[in-house]
């Protein structure tokens, strides 16, 4: 997120872009901390080495050793990056880096498509013509997300065509 960032830098931004967020709060007596309300009641976090104890890195040598895997789901997984030439020791590669670019990638493809979407509905375990199991139904229409979406779209907001 910031990559020349101390930890009272780390904490100002913080403070600076969620103040107005009604789930962030910034504690009285502290001055690197900062409280969440999860879903479970408020937490109160640490700046202190948070941003070291987050950055994972990609050794290139480990990167190497994986892309040459027989597994093709392994060597899938480190694909080589452009522009990424040097083979040295010392050049890393964040974990976080590689996710947000394959996550780019991702939805320069889905924004580029133009989805459609089929449900199918087994009506019956014992594939009868005519015989339709209502709690069976019903429960592939909630899982599938029918219902929900019904309900989203009962309620006022928008969908897409």
């Amino acid at each position: 997120m910031f990559p020349k960032s101390t930890n009272d830098t780390f904490a100002t931004k913080l403070y600076q872009s969620f103040r107005h967020n009604s789930r962030f709060k910034k504690p009285k007596l502290a001055q690197t901390d900062f409280t969440i309300s999860h879903y479970a009641g408020e937490v109160t976090y640490q700046t202190d080495f948070f941003l070291e104890k987050n950055r994972d890195y990609v050794i290139v040598e480990h990167q190497t050793f994986l892309m040459a895997s027989k597994c093709p789901f392994v060597a899938g997984l480190f694909p080589p990056l452009p522009g990424e030439a040097s083979k040295s020791s010392y050049k890393f590669s964040s974990i976080a880096t590689r996710f947000k670019q394959q996550l780019q990638a991702l939805m320069e493809t889905l924004g580029s498509t133009e989805p459609h979407y089929i449900r199918c509905v087994k009506p019956n375990n014992a594939n009868k013509p005519g015989c339709f199991e209502n709690a069976s139904v019903l429960h592939q229409l909630r899982c599938g997300g029918v219902l929900e979406a019904i309900r989203i779209s009962c309620a006022g907001y928008p969908t897409r065509r």
